[in-house]
């Protein structure tokens, strides 16, 4: 035999024992014991340049925006220059977006009102929030303050820190914890770690700013209003306990409308027990049996942090053990306090909603004078000023326009997070009552949401992009902001409001939805199927698949018509592996049109439509999958390996999968 590389056939062989799913977790280990062990807590100290803080540059004396962050700019203060003037004492104000005053900037923000109620102190503030601001980003900019020489820091974060990457170590005891109790358990110890995280960013926050007094705000959240998208319902539960679940969830709600509070008690018990805590469902059923205000705020909280996990995609929010630990870390550190929870509590039941939320987290002008007067009168004690911060210049009330466009943005993006209609009515409401002309934006937002181009097109778009605040939220090149959604809610919402003020839009917009929608339709399609951003098709977390995965018992699709006339609904569809093969109906408005039995392998259907069953215009088409039929066991058997495996890992049940969906108009035959 000719002499060969003995190694080539050993590599050979390994590789092929390597390429299977059970390979794929073997390496993933051996890489982890062959590194050091990291953890998300042992944070690094950022190191300044000396010249740079945020997006803007040091430049003779002054800060001037950095041309080579242009695509930066619009997260941070629409200034094209920060005057530092000699003589005068400077605070940097930090955070995210809601420091920034999203839906009113640039017009408003935390440190606008927090300078106005300085003025004539000389006191400067420095605008240093920014959008999307992440926990190192945040550290990074006060490292570049401090270095820059401000007098003090005010720091308003904490909604962005659940963004936590676990390192290959946790992502190892993650897994373990899987194994042993679900996703429940796993979600709880990566809320701890979040925790962990945020106390060490604190940490290092003291050692940055050594002498330099802090003002740390605690943020709150809409505990009053918010309510999380039907996606993030409960996680997959193993052992047909989701069945049990859903029904004891339609008994408790069946319970409390009726009034018997000890009966609701006892089901949110037995859902709790189920759902191990990790429902926001189970826990805002609690809050509307509570026996007092108190024990309805701590099950409100605990909704809001129900979903917090690295297995979904849910709003910006603080734990509440973040919040804790801010307001332990601040007592500690000699920090200043600013909390929003006790600013914002309102009468006996104390959740904080609309009058100071515009959606989960982001504040109406109201909350964010209230939260920068408080800020202002601290950094008055702080810095030991000789005139004591000012009220009579910070604005009761934000101008007109500014306050009538915040509260249409507001409807959009509560929109398309799957908030209520009366939350949509309540924002449309109000922008309409502060300025008439707000009508306008809205005719707008018909136009070209509803159009098949995109809206960087359409004229309507490019006239509402002229106004700043408009144009930092439907920002163009953002396709998550100003993408195409089903959005027929909310355009009815928008048309009630219209109409209501004697605005006759309501025949303009039907005409062009049925221009632009009618015809062979694609039900899959995010302008037909996606109400919110977690519905898109790229949406989620876990690997992308070329069809539809049903995270609702019911998958809702539009579909618009001219004339009413014969239809053919054409959908290719299979039930999640080892579920039991059972009967899949179709709706159209309500009224069934036919039944199939389906399994794990994909089939195709046809069903017909009769005309007398569809009206001109929107109509609701809906498939309907087998009750509990959500193939959980196998999601979370498979869910500890692909963890470990450096996957994302989606948490929540599916009901079926959709590859395909269409109507089709039923051209008659040639007589």
């Amino acid at each position: 035999m000719p002499p060969t590389d003995p190694t080539h056939s050993i590599t050979e062989r390994l590789s092929r024992s390597l390429s299977g799913p059970e390979g794929t977790l073997a390496l993933a280990r051996m890489q982890v014991l062959g590194r050091p062990v990291e953890r998300s807590t042992e944070l690094t100290a950022p190191t300044p340049s000396g010249t740079e803080v945020g997006v803007w540059r040091l430049t003779d004396g002054q800060l001037r925006r950095d041309t080579r962050r242009r695509d930066e700019w619009r997260y941070w203060a629409d200034r094209p220059e920060i005057p530092l003037r000699p003589g005068h004492r400077r605070i940097a104000v930090l955070g995210e977006s809601a420091t920034r005053g999203y839906f009113f900037d640039p017009a408003y923000s935390l440190a606008g009102l927090v300078g106005t109620a300085l003025d004539g102190t000389g006191v400067d503030v420095l605008d240093l929030a920014r959008t999307n601001c992440s926990q190192a980003e945040l550290l990074r900019t006060a490292a570049e303050a401090l270095a820059l020489g401000v007098d003090a820091l005010v720091v308003h974060a904490g909604n962005n820190w659940n963004n936590v990457d676990p390192t290959p170590m946790e992502r190892h005891e993650l897994a373990l914890l899987l194994e042993e109790g679900g996703f429940p358990a796993a979600a709880a110890s990566f809320r701890d770690l979040v925790t962990e995280v945020a106390a060490s960013a604190l940490d290092l926050l003291r050692a940055l700013a050594g002498d330099v007094p802090v003002v740390l705000v605690v943020p709150e959240f809409n505990l009053g209003d918010w309510t999380d998208e039907p996606i993030l319902d409960c996680p997959a539960l193993p052992a047909g306990r989701m069945r049990r679940w859903l029904r004891a969830r339609d008994e408790a709600e069946r319970a409390l409308r009726d009034g018997d509070l000890a009966a609701a008690r006892a089901l949110v018990a037995e859902m709790t027990g189920l759902d191990g805590g990790s429902s926001p469902v189970s826990h805002r059923l609690a809050a509307r049996c509570a026996a007092s205000p108190d024990e309805a705020l701590t099950t409100l909280r605990a909704a809001k942090d129900a979903v917090v996990s690295p297995f979904a995609i849910h709003s910006p929010r603080t734990l509440a053990s973040v919040q804790e630990v801010m307001r332990r870390k601040a007592d500690e550190a000699g920090f200043y306090l600013v909390d929003q929870a006790a600013l914002f509590r309102e009468g006996d039941a104390g959740a904080p909603g609309r009058r100071y939320f515009l959606d989960y987290c982001h504040l109406t002008f109201d909350g964010l004078r209230t939260t920068a007067l408080a800020v202002a009168e601290t950094l008055g004690a702080a810095l030991e000023l000789p005139e004591r911060p000012g009220t009579d210049g910070v604005p009761v009330r934000a101008a007109a326009d500014r306050l009538a466009l915040a509260h249409f943005l507001a409807a959009v993006h509560n929109a398309h997070y799957g908030q209520p209609e009366d939350v949509l009515r309540h924002h449309l409401s109000r922008a309409l009552e502060a300025d008439a002309s707000v009508a306008d934006r809205i005719e707008d937002y018909l136009d070209y949401q509803t159009r098949i181009a995109p809206n960087w097109m359409c004229s309507s778009y490019e006239r509402s992009t002229q106004d700043p605040a408009f144009r930092r939220y439907m920002v163009v090149g953002d396709g998550r902001l100003n993408g195409k959604l089903a959005d027929h809610s909310l355009r009815e919402v928008m048309l009630d409001a219209l109409e209501s003020r004697g605005v006759p839009a309501r025949r303009r917009y039907e005409d062009l939805l049925v221009a632009e929608h009618s015809g062979v339709t694609d039900l899959l399609a995010d302008t037909h199927l996606a109400t919110t951003f977690n519905e898109r098709r790229d949406a989620g977390v876990g690997l992308r698949t070329a069809y539809l995965r049903a995270s609702s018992p019911r998958t809702r699709s539009t579909l618009v018509v001219d004339e009413p006339a014969p239809l053919v609904l054409e959908v290719t569809w299979r039930l999640p592996a080892e579920v039991p093969a059972g009967s899949v109906s179709v709706a159209v408005n309500g009224h069934e049109v036919g039944t199939a039995e389906a399994g794990t392998a994909w089939t195709t259907r046809e069903f017909t439509v009769s005309p007398d069953i569809l009206r001109r215009g929107r109509n609701t088409v809906e498939i309907r999958w087998p009750e509990g039929g959500d193939g959980a066991d196998k999601l979370v058997a498979g869910a500890p390996a692909r963890l470990e495996c450096g996957e994302n890992v989606p948490s929540h049940p599916v009901h079926g999968h959709v590859h395909a969906w269409s109507a089709t108009r039923v051209v008659p035959a040639a007589v």
